[in-house]
């Protein structure tokens, strides 16, 4: 994997939301906000074939989407909002067991 690759996906998103279209084969990571999806397809490839050797998984639709995050105020002092992007994979094969929680 290149160096590249290697900072696509930044780490996987869990929560409710996520665990419900992990029923479906589709799961859910925050990536790089600079990244397409042809990247998000490749990098998630070669992370599959590293944690999955015997599984056969392909990747067969990217989802991008905007992260905006709240503005916190706490007195006068304001924090920026934290912004990123998420992909929506959707992958065919055997379940992630990442996902199956």
């Amino acid at each position: 994997m290149n160096s590249r690759q290697s900072h696509v996906i930044l780490r996987p998103i869990i929560n409710e939301k996520t665990v419900q279209l992990a029923a479906t084969n589709q799961y859910t990571f925050e990536v790089a906000k600079d990244s397409n999806k042809t990247e998000i397809a490749l990098a998630l490839k070669q992370i599959l074939k590293e944690l999955y050797p015997k599984g056969k998984f392909t990747v067969l639709k990217v989802n991008t989407s905007a992260i905006r995050d709240r503005f916190r105020r706490s007195k006068r002092h304001g924090r920026a909002p934290k912004d990123g992007k998420k992909a929506i994979v959707t992958v065919t094969g055997d379940q992630l067991e990442m996902f199956n929680s």
